[in-house]
């Protein structure tokens, strides 16, 4: 590794992808160490246990929406257009072996260590607001006509996206699409 390449960082820049092709439990310190070509003992330098380079990987992901919604929310007006560019966001994951991050993290949430947990839930707890508040945002300004409350419509596009993206992984990006095409169309004021 380079001289003054922050090793954390790259840690978790090896780690994040290894998470979503493999899951949590499909890669450990020693498959890491072999990419930095670092031994392992200077992985655990950073990551005391992997329960804690879980924690930083949701956090990290986490951060990563945080800073992408607070853009669309600063540049967009249209609720409609948000909704629309998150759909699209979404579609960085299509053609590749790899899962969203929520997504392979949820259906390993029994077996994720409990701050993994906490994190995960406040990551989902985000979107799920910011879905919550566009889609409520998109109905008052009669941009969205759904039946039901927002905060259960955003369950509904959560569900989809994730959803269409693993169906996509077997059956082709052309899913995804139709899916959330489907998805807005059913949103669609009459």
């Amino acid at each position: 590794m380079p001289r003054g390449t922050d090793t954390k960082s790259r840690i978790l820049e090896i780690a994040q992808p290894l998470l979503q092709e493999r899951g949590f439990h499909g890669f450990s310190f020693g498959h890491l160490a072999k990419a930095l070509g670092i031994r392992t003992a200077a992985v655990h330098h950073h990551f005391r246990t992997k329960a804690d380079l879980g924690a930083a990987l949701v956090s990290q992901v986490r951060k990563g929406f945080q800073l992408w919604s607070a853009n669309a929310d600063g540049r967009l007006s249209s609720a409609s257009e948000r909704l629309d560019e998150f759909l699209e966001m979404h579609t960085m994951f299509l053609g590749k072996d790899a899962s969203l991050p929520t997504g392979i993290l949820e259906a390993e949430y029994g077996s994720l260590p409990d701050g993994m947990q906490d994190e995960l839930r406040l990551f989902v707890g985000e979107v799920h607001g910011w879905l919550a508040r566009t889609l409520r945002q998109g109905l008052d300004n009669k941009e969205f006509e759904f039946e039901g409350d927002p905060d259960d419509q955003a369950v509904v596009v959560a569900a989809t996206v994730q959803g269409a993206l693993q169906i996509a992984r077997a059956f082709g990006a052309e899913r995804y699409r139709a899916a959330v095409s489907q998805l807005r169309k059913l949103m669609v004021p009459s």
